[in-house]
């Protein structure tokens, strides 16, 4: 007797993620005998195969589905099994009046596959036979059988084979007849945006992008990792917390991997397992060497099919190494080994790297041993070249686990190590370490002008990375003095004395600086000063409005980034921090969000304090702009917690600038008084002989901050001045933001204190310098300080002057569009108990009596569900609705249902009458 639930696939979820990457195989599932989904187990094979299973038999297909399992090798099982599952192709059709199994009659087993595909030729239909699970085929017998189907299948009969790596089918000659087409592992990985499509469809809506980026990166796109976390998630308190720990020692995983990997191999294979994962890839001749063994080859080549955790690398035949999940399970077996034991491993495999000049990993290896000095040794080797290569956090990760004093006693390492703590941004102890290297060369009985000319070159980067004016100076006397035959230094040099020109406004002489680094081969330059000096050339064409040159650097630098470190690397970061914030001002705040999710801590931490500011502070001003003010609180949290930790004034402003605008948004006058007081206090004393420094720029952020509030009190006289002067030095030095944020703030001002006509000629200044740049964000981001100026215009009677491009973006700014405001309840408040509430001036009371609907409803919904009730609102049914926005017609339904939890409705029209109730739509 057949089991008939082997002829069904298992129930697809209704929070299903499409892989639209994998649609192009479905599309073109007709035009191949083969279609081959290989992956390990838990990657999706199953699932995606069901979903184009359901999609074919709506499409009225002609389709048959078989579970396959071990018991299927004995032959005429498995002939049995395949034409029971073309019965079920046929089962409804009455057209069909008799069934493969029983006209297949007494055949030998032989002559089964032939007498299938005869009958299969004879329809005029297309047949999809789904066979899962095709790795649990090994008996050559059942193998010939599936072999000959195959390969003398009719164009009309189409496989669909699901199984892992391991699966021996001999298809190399219909491969070259192009008659198969195969995905892999690569493409079976869930990429980012499947992965919060994933999240969001099980309801973690309020997941942040960096926690999924990590989960995904964690997991490395494999579907079941990544649905155990979820299932996690559900019972977890602390997220963030629970995102930050999720690793191959988290209860779910490791129930996981033992079921599917411990328990499925025998005790011999399980030891060998434990023991090479100290390693972070392995080939046979590695593992033999330190497990003291000759089987390692034949061993990896059968694993590598067992176990779905073994992953075989492209590009270097005969490594392999294990996913980082089964590495981290497994590394809680490697600590119940003999001490002996362990430490014998890590040597012989210190020294067989080491042989063969693999010396990061010989240098590992040599640390878990316990050999310091040869660890030091070998470090000794690499620094340098770690350093101009940006393998910064690798370099840190070796100087955390010896002894400090052991670097100490070599001056050219310490030196590669306060280049290593500075670009890390670990200021205290990068300054730290140069007192003693400088007090080592004093002591010295000679001088040694290498290591003074090393320090020298590292202090001219550590002033300039820790916000500080003299390394403009120290930068320029050892460009001018220095040796000339070091490219990294040269160019790192270089682009310190663009970093403090672009700070003082001299962009032409900070462009200059860089023909400097130049003036060496590419191949000969450092990839990391390269994308440092992008960033700086890039920071010089953003300030003088050269956007499209600007982005062009950063993508460049961006794309380096990458390559050379990964995506959450320090060399990524840096320019996608500062792209961030040139798309964010251009108003493309999705891609603002985007080009820094998974890196916000990275750039907020490790890059300097004129790259950091840019993405962090653009990323708070995109979750303002969408409303969710909770996680803008969060980011500036963060942000400052940072910042205070590095000792940087200037971007401990820049929040406080931020929260003061939050509370002037949320009319919270406790608050704008606290705000303003912290800022205040920040205030530090210029020294004029070092020009525009970050003190200037530190002070210039809280005069605005000023400025600002004294704008919403009515009182801007009081600034009226420095805005003037700020826009006058703007202009002096070409600096396109500061002139943009400038006339709009001096309008606000002008208009307030009369001076009506001078102010609207100043906004449309303000708006044919912007809008021709798509320069916008920063309108947008001040608009309640220009409201009555704006409401002017739109009477027509100031805007005469006006092109109609710059009327029509003004009637946008007055109507609110790109601007959801903020919810005073979400304000945090640090006012002190029992201090006097400063009086509404008469100004805001009218201005707060104007005041747009209450859009509290309305924030409550994320950015897509407000575009789904938009047109829920029009009428629009879910499909259209899925048309209308690219979306699956089920993520409408869960779009849908959202929208009625958060509005309190039963029904479509019940939650349109709610917003609009609400004034909202």
């Amino acid at each position: 007797m057949l089991v008939r639930t082997k002829f069904l696939p298992p129930s697809l979820l209704t929070n299903l993620v499409r892989r639209k990457n994998l649609e192009d195989y479905f599309e073109h599932l007709p035009a191949y005998s083969v279609t081959l989904v290989r992956a390990p187990a838990g990657f999706g094979k199953t699932t995606l195969l069901a979903d184009w299973r359901k999609r074919l038999l709506f499409d009225g297909s002609r389709v048959a589905w078989l579970s396959l399992d071990e018991h299927d090798n004995e032959p005429a099982q498995l002939l049995s099994y395949l034409l029971g599952a073309l019965d079920q192709a046929f089962e409804n059709d009455r057209a069909v009046t008799t069934s493969f199994l029983s006209a297949s009659g007494n055949l030998a087993p032989n002559l089964v596959a032939g007498f299938i595909v005869n009958e299969v030729q004879q329809l005029s239909d297309d047949i999809y036979v789904f066979l899962d699970d095709v790795h649990d085929l090994n008996a050559p017998a059942a193998l010939s059988i599936l072999y000959d189907l195959i390969h003398y299948a009719p164009p009309n009969l189409h496989f669909v084979l699901a199984g892992r790596p391991a699966i021996r089918l001999g298809l190399s000659r219909l491969k070259v007849q192009g008659r198969v087409q195969e995905t892999d592992i690569a493409e079976m990985r869930f990429d980012i945006s499947e992965a919060i499509e994933f999240f969001r469809l099980r309801g973690h809506d309020l997941l942040r992008l960096t926690d999924i980026d990590t989960l995904n990166q964690a997991t490395e796109g494999w579907v079941a990792g990544l649905c155990l976390a979820s299932q996690s998630l559900a019972r977890k308190k602390n997220v963030s917390e629970f995102v930050e720990t999720f690793c191959g020692q988290t209860k779910e995983i490791t129930d996981y991997i033992r079921d599917t990997v411990f328990r499925q191999i025998d005790e011999e294979d399980r030891r060998w397992l434990v023991r090479i994962s100290i390693f972070s890839r392995f080939c046979p001749a590695l593992c033999d060497e330190v497990l003291e063994r000759a089987d390692s080859a034949a061993r990896i080549a059968r694993l590598v099919e067992e176990v779905p955790f073994i992953i075989p690398l492209e590009g270097a035949e005969g490594w392999a190494r294990l996913h980082p999940l089964l590495r981290e399970f497994l590394a809680g077996e490697v600590k119940l080994l003999a001490h002996d034991e362990f430490v014998g491993l890590h040597r012989r495999a210190a020294q067989w790297f080491s042989a063969r000049e693999a010396i990061s990993e010989a240098i590992h290896h040599a640390i878990e041993e316990g050999d310091s000095t040869w660890a030091i040794q070998l470090i000794a080797r690499q620094s340098r070249r770690m350093v101009e290569s940006a393998q910064i956090l690798l370099l840190m990760s070796w100087y955390e686990r010896l002894p400090k004093e052991a670097f100490a006693k070599r001056l050219d390492l310490a030196v590669d190590v306060i280049w290593a703590l500075s670009l890390s941004m670990r200021m205290d102890e990068a300054g730290a370490a140069i007192a003693e290297v400088e007090k080592a060369l004093a002591e010295r009985p000679q001088p040694d002008d290498t290591v003074r000319w090393e320090l020298q070159a590292v202090k001219a980067a550590y002033y300039t990375l820790n916000d500080r004016g003299e390394g403009l100076q120290v930068a320029e006397e050892w460009l001018a003095n220095g040796p000339r035959n070091d490219q990294f230094k040269i160019g790192a040099l270089a682009n310190v004395v663009t970093y403090n020109r672009n700070i003082r406004g001299e962009f032409d002489r900070a462009l200059e600086a860089q023909l400097i680094g130049e003036s060496w081969p590419m191949a000969e330059r450092s990839h990391f000063t390269m994308i440092y000096a992008d960033c700086c050339i890039g920071t010089a064409h953003e300030q003088r409005g050269e956007f499209d040159k600007a982005r062009e650097h950063y993508e460049m630098a961006l794309r380096r980034g990458e390559e050379i470190g990964g995506r959450r690397s320090v060399p990524a970061a840096l320019p996608a921090s500062c792209l961030s914030g040139l798309l964010y001002d251009q108003d493309d705040l999705l891609g603002a969000q985007k080009v820094l999710a998974g890196r916000f801590d990275i750039a907020c931490s490790r890059t300097p304090p004129s790259f950091s500011a840019r993405g962090a502070i653009s990323l708070v001003k995109v979750h303002v702009a969408d409303g969710d003010m909770k996680r803008a609180l969060e980011r500036l949290d963060r942000l400052e917690a940072i910042a205070n930790r590095l000792g940087f004034a200037r971007i401990v402003a820049g929040c406080l600038a931020e929260r003061l605008h939050l509370a002037l948004l949320a009319n919270d006058w406790r608050q704008v008084r606290h705000w303003t007081n912290r800022l205040q206090a920040l205030r530090q004393a210029e020294n004029p002989a070092l020009g525009r420094t970050a003190v200037t720029l530190t002070n210039e952020i809280i005069r605005l901050g000023e400025a600002r509030a004294d704008l919403m009190l009515g009182e801007a006289k009081r600034s009226l001045g420095f805005l003037q002067n700020y826009l006058a030095e703007a202009e002096e030095f070409d600096r396109f933001g500061d002139q943009v944020t400038g006339r709009i703030l001096l309008a606000s001002a002008l208009w307030s204190t009369g001076s009506q006509d001078e102010a609207v000629g100043v906004f449309q200044a303000a708006l044919s310098m912007a809008l021709p740049k798509r320069y916008r964000r920063a309108f947008q981001d001040q608009r309640i300080y220009v409201l009555p100026l704006l409401k002017a215009l739109q009477t027509g009677l100031d805007a005469a002057g006006l092109s109609p491009e710059e009327k029509a973006f003004a009637a946008e700014l007055l109507q609110g569009r790109g601007d959801t405001g903020a919810k005073r309840a979400e304000v945090v408040n640090f006012t002190e108990v029992g201090r006097p509430t400063r009086i509404l001036p008469e100004r805001m009371a009218v201005l707060q009596g104007e005041a747009e609907s209450d859009q509290s409803l309305y924030q409550q919904l994320t950015a897509r569900e407000r575009e789904v009730l938009s047109c829920m609102a029009e009428g629009l049914t879910n499909k259209e609705i899925a048309a209308a926005l690219a979306i699956a017609p089920e993520t409408v339904k869960w779009y849908v249902k959202q929208i009625f939890l958060k509005l309190g409705a039963n029904t479509r029209t019940q939650a349109v009458r709610q917003a609009r109730r609400a004034r909202v739509l």
